[in-house]
């Protein structure tokens, strides 16, 4: 399955259990959900955003999974991050 076959709504379905692994603090030894060859390289910031990247297929995202009202600030001046780089 190819990153580009998949609507935005079934890339977060597919994603997950990888988000909520990431949110949860524990970025390290997951799989890639779309090729199941890479490991994924993910990290969660101060702010809630995630990023999670797949060397092998090329996945690439970025999205927030906490409450923004509680924590996160927006970086740049006036630039909105869009969630599927």
């Amino acid at each position: 399955m190819r990153q580009s076959d998949l609507e935005k709504e079934e890339m977060l379905l597919a994603l997950q259990d990888v988000l909520t692994s990431v949110a949860s603090g524990h970025p390290e030894n997951l799989r890639c959900p779309l090729c199941e060859k890479g490991n994924l390289d993910a990290e969660l910031g101060e702010d809630g955003w995630v990023r999670v990247q797949c060397p092998q297929c090329g996945l690439n995202f970025e999205g927030l999974v906490a409450n923004p009202e509680e924590t996160y600030t927006p970086s740049g001046k006036g630039k909105v991050r869009e969630t599927f780089g």
